[in-house]
Protein backbone atom coordinates (compact mmCIF):
# COMPACT_ATOMS: atom_id res chain seq x y z
CA UNK A 1 0.00 0.00 0.00
CA UNK A 2 1.08 3.39 -0.97
CA UNK A 3 0.82 6.90 0.53
CA UNK A 4 -0.37 9.88 -2.34
CA UNK A 5 -0.26 13.14 -1.86
CA UNK A 6 -0.51 15.78 -4.51
CA UNK A 7 -0.97 19.63 -4.28
CA UNK A 8 -3.58 21.32 -7.22
CA UNK A 9 -4.17 24.86 -7.82
CA UNK A 10 -7.75 25.20 -8.69
CA UNK A 11 -9.32 27.48 -10.78
CA UNK A 12 -12.84 28.99 -11.87
CA UNK A 13 -13.42 25.81 -14.02
CA UNK A 14 -13.82 22.40 -12.70
CA UNK A 15 -10.17 21.26 -11.92
CA UNK A 16 -9.47 17.39 -11.61
CA UNK A 17 -8.10 16.27 -8.27
CA UNK A 18 -7.37 13.39 -8.81
CA UNK A 19 -8.71 9.61 -10.14
CA UNK A 20 -8.44 6.71 -7.86
CA UNK A 21 -7.42 3.58 -9.37
CA UNK A 22 -7.21 1.37 -6.70
CA UNK A 23 -7.86 -2.61 -6.66
CA UNK A 24 -10.21 -2.33 -3.29
CA UNK A 25 -13.54 -1.45 -3.95
CA UNK A 26 -13.66 1.83 -1.45
CA UNK A 27 -10.31 4.41 -0.66
CA UNK A 28 -10.85 7.08 2.08
CA UNK A 29 -9.65 10.71 0.60
CA UNK A 30 -8.79 13.91 2.42
CA UNK A 31 -8.82 16.98 0.97
CA UNK A 32 -7.07 20.61 2.83
CA UNK A 33 -8.47 23.62 1.34
CA UNK A 34 -5.26 25.91 1.91
CA UNK A 35 -6.51 28.43 0.42
CA UNK A 36 -8.65 31.60 1.86
CA UNK A 37 -11.48 31.31 -0.22
CA UNK A 38 -13.86 27.97 -0.27
CA UNK A 39 -13.76 25.43 -2.98
CA UNK A 40 -16.50 23.18 -3.93
CA UNK A 41 -16.19 19.00 -5.15
CA UNK A 42 -18.02 16.97 -7.40
CA UNK A 43 -18.05 15.44 -10.60
CA UNK A 44 -16.60 17.45 -13.68
CA UNK A 45 -20.01 19.31 -14.20
CA UNK A 46 -19.63 21.04 -11.38
CA UNK A 47 -19.96 25.09 -10.89
CA UNK A 48 -20.21 27.33 -7.66
CA UNK A 49 -23.77 28.02 -8.19
CA UNK A 50 -26.99 26.69 -9.25
CA UNK A 51 -27.86 23.00 -10.32
CA UNK A 52 -24.41 21.94 -10.30
CA UNK A 53 -22.88 23.62 -7.26
CA UNK A 54 -20.72 20.85 -5.64
CA UNK A 55 -19.74 20.48 -2.42
CA UNK A 56 -18.36 23.12 -0.37
CA UNK A 57 -14.99 23.13 1.59
CA UNK A 58 -14.40 26.32 3.56
CA UNK A 59 -11.04 27.81 3.50
CA UNK A 60 -8.66 26.30 5.97
CA UNK A 61 -11.39 23.16 6.42
CA UNK A 62 -10.14 19.08 5.52
CA UNK A 63 -13.04 16.99 4.19
CA UNK A 64 -12.76 12.93 4.39
CA UNK A 65 -14.84 11.12 2.07
CA UNK A 66 -15.04 7.31 0.92
CA UNK A 67 -14.77 6.73 -3.00
CA UNK A 68 -14.93 3.95 -5.18
CA UNK A 69 -12.21 2.85 -7.36
CA UNK A 70 -11.71 4.57 -10.43
CA UNK A 71 -14.08 7.45 -8.94
CA UNK A 72 -13.02 11.21 -10.86
CA UNK A 73 -12.59 13.99 -8.10
CA UNK A 74 -13.04 17.60 -9.47
CA UNK A 75 -12.77 20.94 -7.13
CA UNK A 76 -13.63 24.41 -8.50
CA UNK A 77 -13.31 28.03 -6.74
CA UNK A 78 -15.14 30.88 -7.81
CA UNK A 79 -11.84 33.19 -6.93
CA UNK A 80 -9.44 30.66 -8.15
CA UNK A 81 -6.78 29.39 -5.53
CA UNK A 82 -3.14 29.94 -4.88
CA UNK A 83 -0.50 27.36 -6.54
CA UNK A 84 -0.65 24.31 -4.55
CA UNK A 85 -3.25 25.41 -2.06
CA UNK A 86 -5.54 22.06 -2.31
CA UNK A 87 -3.63 18.92 -0.64
CA UNK A 88 -5.24 15.58 -1.71
CA UNK A 89 -4.13 12.72 0.54
CA UNK A 90 -5.36 8.74 -0.13
CA UNK A 91 -3.70 5.19 -0.24
CA UNK A 92 -3.27 4.13 -3.41
CA UNK A 93 -3.33 0.26 -4.14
Amino acid sequence: MAIVHVNKTVATTATLLTTLNSITEYTAISIQNNDSASIFIGDSTLTVSGTNKGHVIAAGATYQLWVRASDAIYAISSAGTAANAVSVLYSQV
